[in-house]
């Protein structure tokens, strides 16, 4: 099972946003942040789901995304939570 975060596009789908003006945003710490946007966090509080999806005003399903065992590598341009090929 993999949880896959999708912070990057949400942020990019909501004009462009950066860590910086996000944590101003959220009050949530720029290191949780980063962690989030680049996918290396192992566990979140709710709280800060809360938070993220209360400043960018997006649903918690916008922000992760559950894969199956199997499926945590798919063909490039097939995820929705990757803009890149």
């Amino acid at each position: 099972m993999t949880i896959k975060f999708g912070l990057d596009r949400v942020m990019f789908e909501k004009g462009n946003i950066r860590i910086p003006e996000l944590q101003k945003l959220s009050s949530v710490n720029k290191n949780t942040l980063y962690g989030l946007y680049k996918g290396e966090i192992t566990r979140i509080d709710i709280s800060v789901i809360n938070r993220v999806c209360a400043a960018l005003n997006c649903q918690p399903g916008d922000l992760l995304q559950y894969l199956p065992d199997g499926e945590s590598k798919k063909e490039p341009g097939t995820d929705p939570f990757n803009l890149l090929p």
